[in-house]
């Protein structure tokens, strides 16, 4: 049955347009905006409240963020657990990348729920500092309350989510330009490799910058 599933043309190409558009094309959007919190918390918290305001905004983020997400994921895991990769038989590089590109999806999905859920619950649990930062800039006074030494505290959590689904969405627009036929040749799977290679840098470093702004704020808030 879940054979079948993973083979379906159409199911396979609904997974490859939806984890672009719309889900990397929200993520685009949502570490730019988080950004913002670099440069100004004024104009962080104009974004966010402007969002927060938005008619029907619950109905948005299931119709556009929420429900493409659980297709997506749950198709990926069906193609992760039917899969036979080859990646130790054949060490060529689009073998790991394959690999590779099921794993962080793994990461990903285990990362965005509990980002999800954070923000959701977010006044109830003081000690997630980086959640509890960027749903109101304001409450940055809460970081960071886990030393960043410790592997296992929230910010490297962020970190290792942030970059999993930063490559899960750049090497993915390789492979959905293959899928949909957009790159047939060598030259343009080369020069759509390379692209996907630049957003996957472009956005880790936003992300991670972001990160590393509200935790050192944090850290000298509390030091005062």
């Amino acid at each position: 049955m879940f054979k079948n599933l993973q083979d379906n043309f159409y199911l396979r190409r609904l997974h490859s347009l939806s984890g672009i558009l719309p889900i990397g094309g929200f993520m685009v959007f949502h570490l730019f905006a988080n950004s913002v919190a670099i440069f100004s918390a004024e104009n962080y918290n104009i974004i966010i409240n402007f969002l927060r305001s938005l008619p029907f905004v619950e109905y948005i983020e299931w119709i556009a963020i929420f429900i493409p997400i659980i297709f997506h994921a749950a198709y990926g895991v069906v193609i992760y657990t039917t899969a036979k990769p080859n990646h130790w038989q054949y060490s060529q590089l689009e073998n790991f990348r394959y690999i590779l590109q099921r794993i962080t999806g793994v990461l990903a999905l285990f990362y965005i729920y509990y980002h999800i859920m954070q923000f959701k619950t977010v006044h109830d649990l003081d000690y997630n500092y980086i959640a509890k930062a960027l749903a109101g800039y304001q409450t940055i006074s809460w970081l960071p309350q886990i030393p960043l030494i410790n592997p296992f505290s929230i910010y490297w959590f962020y970190v290792i989510g942030i970059l999993s689904c930063c490559y899960h969405l750049g090497n993915g627009l390789f492979g959905f330009c293959i899928t949909w036929g957009i790159t047939i040749g060598k030259k343009s799977q080369t020069a759509i490799s390379l692209m996907g290679l630049g957003l996957f840098l472009v956005l880790s470093y936003l992300g991670i910058a972001t990160i590393n702004h509200l935790a050192d704020a944090g850290k000298a808030l509390l030091a005062q």
